[in-house]
This record gives C-alpha cells, structure tokens and sequence, in this order.
C-alpha cells in the first residue's frame, strides 16, 4: 500500500511540474505566470484541476 501512495505521489509532482513548466512556456504576463505557478504548487491537486479547465482548448479563462 505505500508503494502506492508513493508512485501517485511522484506521478502527481511530475504532473504539476509539467503544467507549470506549460505555464511558463505560454505568452501571458509575468504575474499571471507567478499566480498560476502558486496555485498549482499549493494547491496540487485543485490547483491542477482549475489549470487544466482554464488551459483547455474550451476554457473560457484567460491564462
């Protein structure tokens, strides 16, 4: 069972990495670049979730 929690563990920081690294990469400001980095970083499994709405090709959110 800890094996477990550790493979979703890593799997969920690989995850959060890659949607700020995709942040990073978009042409937005610089501040909303910091914002959704905080998010996803402190809010890891929400703050991944509400990126993932406002980044899809449907979102009505403005990164």
């Amino acid at each position: 069972m800890d094996n477990w929690n550790t493979l979703l563990a890593v799997l969920l920081l690989l995850v959060d990495l890659l949607a700020i690294l995709h942040v990073w990469r978009q042409s937005i400001e610089t501040g909303r670049k910091v914002v959704w980095s905080l998010v996803i970083l402190l809010l890891p499994v929400v703050g991944l979730i509400m990126w993932a709405i406002a980044a899809a090709p449907f979102g009505k959110v403005r990164l």
